[in-house]
């Protein structure tokens, strides 16, 4: 298996855990914020990795896209602290992903 195989397998599996992590805060269960956060992590990390190895070309959109996982960050401590505005930081991701999503990526 190749690196970037391996990679998006890893970057599937921290969205997955997002995903999970919301499901589970949302209907109270004990750790749910610890499965998004370990998911957030994997988003930040993949996608920082991303921009740095990209090219010039695609700079912008790897920046847009490492900034929207950031967002995850400050949702996580919200949930961890029981605060109700982690959505906004959920919703300010889908955001700057879904406009990152009609960027081109040049291959």
């Amino acid at each position: 298996m190749n690196l970037y195989k391996f990679l998006s397998a890893i970057y599937y599996v921290g969205m997955a855990l997002v995903f999970l992590g919301v499901l589970m805060h949302i209907t109270d269960l004990q750790y749910g914020v610890w499965a998004f956060s370990a998911g957030a992590l994997v988003m930040i990390g993949i996608r920082f990795y991303n921009r740095t190895i990209g090219k010039a070309e695609n700079k912008r959109v790897n920046s847009i896209l490492f900034y929207s996982s950031l967002m995850l960050a400050p949702a996580a401590w919200a949930m961890l602290t029981y605060r109700r505005y982690w959505i906004i930081f959920i919703v300010l991701t889908a955001i700057l992903d879904t406009y990152a999503s009609f960027r081109r990526i040049k291959k």
